[in-house]
């Protein structure tokens, strides 16, 4: 008796304990991984506010050193200057991880700072360099305030010290405006100093709208090249004067023309000789016209080349990065299987042994009930 008093109590209590839990055992959800600290939303945001605002800035100041630059050669350089720069900067701002995305625009504001306060004169834009020097300084001043207002005292300490000793370690091999890609730099720095990466990618809605913005920024930039590497092609055209030459050439076969007609007036008798001489020079002028038309072409075809392969190259990685967020919700995806089997399953075990277990354990207390008072009566 003593025992079927036990089992009638477990399973009276297993009951309502299914009872009172049911409500949240039936509120089943598949993970969707873990957000983002609201520091780093804050920071991935401000980071790609100043690179908008930076690219903004290059383009306007390249601008106004191309239209006051008095030789083409100044005008092309800072056309280039403007694309580089703003090519590395989208590729910094746009990373995942908002500390790395930080650390590279700041590494890049500051190896163009110093590059051009190295670099002479004559090898920047002459007399126009004070413009892109003050541009860079106000921009390497800029993000280091940036940093301070968004990260806390310790991270910020880190940040700068892991900057400073990037640029030292690894001076920009090329003209000022190269990026750099720090991740494992960063990574390796933290662990040196005690402390662990955050590598939480977000929910798979901040995960989109990540991927969104990236894909964004980049066809943005990849817009502005074009039209940026047009420019350049055309002043290219305009530095090998092909079509000064040309006037030159039909300004000398007009004066031919004349000089025919005056002889073939007064002398019949040296037409001949002038018109072979005209033809002469005329065909000269052909073999010039030709000539530097199939330089123009070519030159044409070798841009177009360069840039298609450009382009080629930013929609790759665009596939590429679109295919690798794609891969990562269906891996997060996967991963939430089987906790929701189990939910699954325990929900059915525990409403299997309310349905049939109840009623069972139901009768059981009932019959003890009716034997006492038989036995009584």
């Amino acid at each position: 008796m003593n025992m079927k008093k036990s089992a009638l109590r477990a399973v009276v209590a297993l009951a309502a304990a299914a009872v009172a839990a049911g409500c949240s055992l039936l509120k089943v959800s598949v993970s969707t991984g873990d957000p983002l600290p609201e520091r780093g939303v804050e920071l991935r945001m401000t980071t790609r506010g100043f690179y908008y605002d930076m690219a903004a800035e290059i383009a306007r100041t390249a601008d106004s050193i191309a239209a006051a630059a008095p030789d083409l050669a100044t005008r092309i350089r800072a056309v280039r200057w403007k694309i580089r720069a703003t090519r590395a900067g989208v590729e910094a701002a746009m990373q995942s991880m908002p500390d790395v995305a930080l650390a590279d625009l700041w590494i890049l504001c500051r190896r163009m700072d110093e590059g051009f306060a190295r670099m002479p004169d004559s090898l920047l834009f002459g007399a126009q360099s004070p413009m892109a020097r003050a541009l860079a300084a106000r921009l390497d001043r800029r993000i280091a305030r940036l940093a301070r207002e968004t990260l806390d005292g310790e991270r910020y300490a880190l940040a700068e010290r892991f900057v400073a000793q990037y640029v030292r370690d690894h001076p920009a091999g090329d003209a000022p405006g190269g990026g750099a890609n720090t991740v494992l730099a960063w990574t390796e720095f933290l662990r040196a100093e005690g402390r662990e990466p955050e590598y939480a990618t977000g929910t798979i809605a901040e995960v989109l709208a990540d991927v969104n913005d990236r894909v964004s920024g980049q066809t943005q930039h990849l817009s502005s090249s074009i039209g940026w590497s047009k420019d350049l092609i055309e002043m290219q055209l305009r530095e090998e004067g092909v079509s000064a030459r040309i006037e030159a050439q039909l300004d000398s076969l007009d004066r031919q023309f004349g000089r025919l007609a005056l002889v073939a007036e007064q002398l019949p008798e040296l037409s001949e000789a002038m018109v072979a001489e005209l033809g002469g020079q005329l065909g000269q002028l052909l073999e010039a016209v030709d000539a530097t038309t199939r330089g123009a072409f070519a030159d044409l075809e070798r841009q177009r080349t360069e840039l298609q392969g450009y382009v080629s190259a930013e929609r790759e990685e665009l596939v590429g990065q679109l295919r690798d967020a794609a891969a990562e919700l269906v891996r997060e995806a996967f991963d939430a299987v089987p906790g929701l089997v189990g939910r699954v399953l325990l929900c059915f075990v525990l409403a299997l042994a309310v349905l049939v277990g109840g009623p069972f354990a139901l009768g059981m207390w009932l019959g003890g009930v009716r034997e006492r008072a038989r036995r009584r009566g």
